[in-house]
């Protein structure tokens, strides 16, 4: 098929996907000049019976192609190019979405602020407003199938269920016929994706209120930071119990509430409506210079816009970090056979995007700008340094250590003291928190027991099972709160079992003390650093070394993974910052500016911003690309811990001078 020219036009360059019915393409139009990129969908019916049925899946092919034709002038859906028909078989050509998915946006742990949720329901409510007006209910609404465009930073809905289940209807079912809700395809297949699709689009019957049900859950999955299917339900109403988990305004709450009713009946019944009753808060959040642009945005001319692909034969291509987002599919015999809507260029070696963007770019950096940084509160009551901060995933207190053997507890936004925890027997290192904010470990300077676990709510000791951990610098949780790992200085790296305490295995190689450890998002890497001066980077499940960085002049005292896994960030007492590209094993950027030490190290949630704490008693905020963005002073000794607030808008520090400092960041 490769280089076959369709339609005496669209030549193919790569296939894409393949499945029982439909094959993916990326195909040039040579007749046009500049020779744009297409996708190009291929139906395969196979049914001993498809030439008996040939003329009625004619009749509901073009059928289906008339209704998304409708959508041609709206720039918020891929638009479809051309259909045709040859050998008798049934082709249709798309845009190509440049971009990235929603998902890399919205993804466990991560937690948006009310305005960002409010601008996104906004801006999803008047695509759907649109979507319905045509007749038209999209079925498979949730974060991978919405893509934040490249081009403009808008965001397009793709992989229409309703196409998607009138190309099964007609293989499958070709002799029955249905009620319609808009195209002439009934509505008796369950397709959808569980945790966003409503109990009616289980049974098969989806309606509007459908794809509003979907997209209230997207917007409790940014708020709350927990996916739709770890969201629990009212046993006895069915009712999504989300509250407990984010703090929002009770407008807000009351909104998304009827988006995700139960049953379909007690929802808005149309996006009009859900728009309507988020009006107050749009106005309240929204500035009129960050409003949306309208819903509807008209292609002036018919020609396709969108960037120029290029060939690009080198083996090691950077490639791999992009997606294409591939615009509305006709589908397959059934969900699990769908083609999927967003291919990673690792998959397609022969295509770059002439602009590359990595995939920690899934925030968009204007959208995001650091606009200014202020102290929000200076947090007192530690009798010694402060060695570490930690703040709750619900963003609502912060935990401190400290060389006054205490930990404290306290309120994020009053700055109250909640509790005091004690128990060491020396020096508090460092503080993690377990997702779900109910287990606190901690390690010490103690030589024997120095870690333990507590109940973060009483602040009563949990567990000091952790035998032999002698003294432990740093501590590190993975996601799921299955595995801790602890950097000791007799020059290990001990892996345990968190829930008993047993220990796993070691990981040894460095020839100095281990003064740091994190764990990757996705609980599958073990970065450590150490007085040899290098950073290693292990497998956990296979319990290898992947590889040893290079290249600071000093100890390495601590490090950070993005949240995306793509990047680590390094700081050493050689007074640098360095980024190092994970995949490729190699040196991005050195960051220098600092004149003393550094102690810490942090990520923001989005991976757009570093934070470096330093001995020379300051805070510097850094993009990743290693510009300098802010000095933040006020400590008056060490800095020695700084931390990200989950969902990006708070920064946390304490210091040498007994102070934890709370900052605000204004995007």
């Amino acid at each position: 098929m490769l280089g076959k020219i369709l339609n005496q036009r669209y030549q193919i360059g790569q296939i894409l996907s393949a499945g029982g019915f439909c094959q993916t393409y990326l195909a040039e139009d040579i007749i046009l000049s500049d020779r744009p990129t297409c996708i190009i969908k291929h139906l395969l019916p196979t049914t001993s019976n498809y030439s008996k049925s040939l003329p009625n899946l004619q009749h509901l092919f073009t059928r289906e192609v008339e209704a998304l034709e409708k959508l041609g002038d709206y720039d918020r859906v891929p638009r479809l190019l051309d259909r045709f028909e040859e050998d008798g078989e049934f082709y249709l050509v798309q845009e190509l979405i440049v971009g990235h998915s929603l998902s890399m946006e919205i993804y466990p742990g991560c937690r948006w602020m009310e305005r960002q949720v409010i601008q996104l329901l906004q801006e999803v409510l008047e695509i759907l407003e649109v979507i319905h007006s045509h007749g038209l209910i999209h079925r498979d609404l949730k974060p991978s199938n919405l893509i934040r465009r490249d081009s403009d930073d808008q965001l397009v809905l793709i992989d229409f269920g309703a196409v998607k289940q009138a190309w099964t209807q007609v293989v499958t079912d070709r002799e029955r016929t249905y009620n319609v809700f808009a195209t002439g395809i009934g509505a008796t297949i369950a397709i959808g994706t569980p945790g966003y699709m409503p109990a009616e689009q289980e049974r098969g019957i989806p309606r509007p209120s459908s794809d509003i049900y979907a997209l209230g859950t997207i917007a409790l999955y940014a708020l709350t930071g927990l996916s739709p299917t770890d969201l629990r339900e009212d046993s006895d109403t069915g009712e999504i119990l989300w509250q407990q988990h984010s703090v929002v305004s009770n407008e807000l709450a009351i909104v998304l509430d009827k988006m995700v009713r139960y049953h379909f009946k007690d929802r808005y019944q149309s996006a009009s409506e859900a728009l309507q009753a988020l009006q107050p808060l749009i106005a309240r959040h929204i500035s009129p210079i960050e409003k949306l642009e309208p819903a509807i945005a008209v292609r002036h001319n018919n020609k396709l816009v969108q960037p120029k692909l290029e060939r690009n034969t080198a083996k090691n291509s950077y490639a791999h970090r992009f997606t294409l987002s591939l615009g509305l599919t006709v589908g397959v015999t059934s969900v699990l056979a769908l083609i999927a809507t967003t291919y990673y260029l690792l998959q397609m070696p022969a295509v770059s995007l002439k602009a590359e963007k990595s995939l920690a770019s899934a925030v968009a950096i204007k959208k995001n700008a650091l606009k200014d940084v202020s102290l929000v509160r200076t947090l007192q009551g530690h009798a010694d340094v402060v060695w570490s901060v930690a703040p709750s995933f619900d963003s609502q207190t912060i935990v401190s250590s400290s060389g006054d053997k205490t930990i404290k507890v306290w309120n994020l936004l009053t700055g109250d003291l909640l509790r005091t925890i004690s128990g060491n027997t020396d020096y508090v290192l460092d503080v993690a928190l377990a997702a779900g904010d109910r287990t606190l470990v901690s390690s010490s300077y103690a030589t024997d027991n120095a870690i333990h676990t507590w109940n973060l709510p009483t602040g009563e000791l949990r567990s000091s099972v952790f035998k032999d951990a002698g003294r432990v610098w740093s501590v590190a949780l993975s996601s799921d709160n299955q595995t801790l790992a602890s950097s000791n200085e007799d020059g290990t790296i001990k892996v345990w079992d968190l829930p008993t305490g047993q220990l796993r295995y070691n990981l040894v190689g460095h020839q100095g003390k281990v003064w740091s450890v994190a764990i990757s998002h996705n609980g599958q890497m073990l970065a450590s650093t150490s007085s040899d001066k290098t950073i290693k980077l292990w497998d956990l499940r296979s319990r290898e070394l992947l590889h040893t960085f290079t290249g600071h002049l000093d100890r390495v005292r601590t490090v950070a993974f993005s949240p995306d896994g793509q990047t680590l960030v390094s700081g050493s007492w050689d007074k640098t910052i360095k980024v190092w590209d994970l995949p490729n094993k190699k040196l991005l950027h050195t960051l220098t500016g600092h004149s003393g030490y550094i102690n810490s190290v942090a990520v923001s949630p989005d991976g757009q911003t570093i934070a470096s704490a330093s001995d020379d008693r300051t805070i510097k905020l850094w993009n990743r690309d290693g510009r300098l963005l802010r000095t933040l002073t006020g400590h008056l000794d060490n800095v020695n811990s700084v931390k990200f607030n989950p969902d990006g808008t708070m920064l946390i520090s304490g210091s040498g001078d007994k102070t934890v400092k709370v900052w605000r960041l204004d995007s």
